[in-house]
């Protein structure tokens, strides 16, 4: 017979977990405002466009390369080391902007070397915390795909509360204070991860660490090889991000002058595809409970219905129907990022997550510019119309090829057991 108080004894500690999730959600929210206040600082402080597409350069010159190499030194030194250091030049490079502009003066090479600095700290942040998912959620007794839905709706939730944020600090006190926010909110976070996360995994071993760094770095890429469904999984994000990330630059700014009349229409687009992405992405965590039960499924659903719901597009429909659809792809979007992550947390070994989680991204992110420029030559050349049809018809032919995907149906094999856990219980414990 079960005594009142045996319950509370095997309570499950979750507090770990929502301080990392707290800390994502703090570095996020920091993200959306730098994203609005670093351009308009830049060009209200130099009054020249040329050194705010330096500065935009600068800012993102590190995602090609800064996620690949931070996923070697999140395996090295662990997810919360990594995640903690990050934090920690994020939030002093940014910070540093606008108090050495206020004091000694902050010439432009000074400038650019600090807003690198500041996307290099920030870019291996994402795959550090997603290494820490795992074992946090096992220990909480959190279901994975639930932590992982909260965990991606970070950067959604971030950008749709901090963007609208920063625009209102600029009217009232310019973009300097926004960046004073992103600092602090990097160097909390950090905090709060050093303080009230554990480690939930030890170290590379010395011999591990004495392995040269290139090897280590193209091992990740041998994982993905010898793991058919991640390699499945990392080319299908791969065309599907080719297609996706053309259409709120190019495809969207387009269909709200030429179709809508307007571009202001083009907000209103924006608010809502986020709106339903927000939605979608935390909608995730009870719907996989119920109805989104297998991974495979939910992915080529989810595409197939943005697909469909871009070819309707063609049809060139009024203003409100095109902000219904707008929201319902950002809907479809929502659940996509957190069902992936939950299949790399089972299928990845952990002493190798960080190199494949961040291989794998950049992978992803690599298509966006191929997919924004062709969308670009697209539109002038066969129209926007014909653009539209041809890059909703490719969604539909992605599905329709990978429904015969050996690889992507191992989506929804059962991971392997797990090895005992109360070792790392009880380290944790003692943190």
């Amino acid at each position: 017979m079960t005594t009142a108080a045996e319950p509370e004894r095997v309570a499950p500690h979750r507090r770990p977990l929502f301080i990392l999730l707290l800390a994502h959600y703090l570095s996020s929210f920091g993200n959306a405002i730098t994203v609005i206040t670093v351009p308009l600082y830049v060009l209200h402080t130099t009054g020249s466009s040329v050194s705010t597409g330096l500065a935009g350069f600068a800012n993102t010159l590190p995602l090609i390369f800064a996620g690949a190499v931070g996923g070697v030194w999140i395996d090295r030194v662990g997810g919360k080391r990594m995640s903690v250091l990050s934090d920690v030049v994020a939030g002093v490079s940014i910070g540093l902007v606008p108090l050495l502009d206020d004091t000694v003066g902050l010439p432009l090479p000074v400038l650019m070397g600090l807003l690198f600095g500041r996307s290099l700290g920030s870019t291996p942040t994402g795959a550090a915390r997603q290494s820490l998912i795992k074992p946090l959620a096992e220990r909480g007794g959190i279901r994975l795909a639930s932590a992982n839905s909260w965990m991606q709706g970070a950067p959604r939730l971030g950008l749709l509360v901090g963007a609208p944020l920063a625009g209102l600090l600029i009217a009232v006190s310019g973009p300097v204070t926004g960046m004073y926010i992103d600092s602090a909110s990097f160097l909390l976070s950090a905090l709060l991860v050093a303080v009230g996360v554990p480690h939930s995994s030890s170290p590379a071993s010395a011999a591990q660490r004495g392995e040269g760094f290139l090897r280590q770095l193209t091992e990740g890429a041998k994982v993905v090889r010898g793991i058919p469904v991640v390699g499945a999984m990392t080319a299908f994000v791969f065309v599907t991000n080719f297609l996706d990330d053309a259409f709120t630059p190019v495809i969207l700014p387009v269909y709200s002058d030429q179709v809508l009349g307007s571009g202001q229409y083009l907000g209103w687009l924006v608010a809502a595809s986020g709106c339903g992405a927000v939605v979608g992405t935390f909608g995730y965590s009870p719907a996989s409970a119920r109805w989104l039960t297998s991974n495979r499924w939910t992915l080529l659903g989810c595409f197939l219905v943005i697909g469909a719901l871009r070819l309707s597009l063609t049809g060139m429909p009024g203003a409100v129907l095109s902000i219904v659809i707008s929201f319902l792809l950002g809907l479809a979007a929502g659940p996509l990022n957190p069902a992936l992550s939950t299949v790399m947390m089972e299928k990845v070994p952990a002493a190798v997550f960080g190199r494949v989680f961040a291989l794998t991204s950049a992978v992803g992110m690599s298509a966006a510019p191929i997919g924004i420029l062709v969308a670009g030559w697209s539109i002038h050349g066969i129209g926007l119309r014909g653009t539209l049809l041809c890059f909703g018809a490719t969604y539909i032919v992605l599905v329709l090829v990978s429904l015969r995907s050996r690889a992507l149906r191992d989506m929804d094999t059962p991971p392997a057991p797990a090895e005992d856990s109360s070792d790392t219980d009880k380290e944790m414990a003692r943190e």
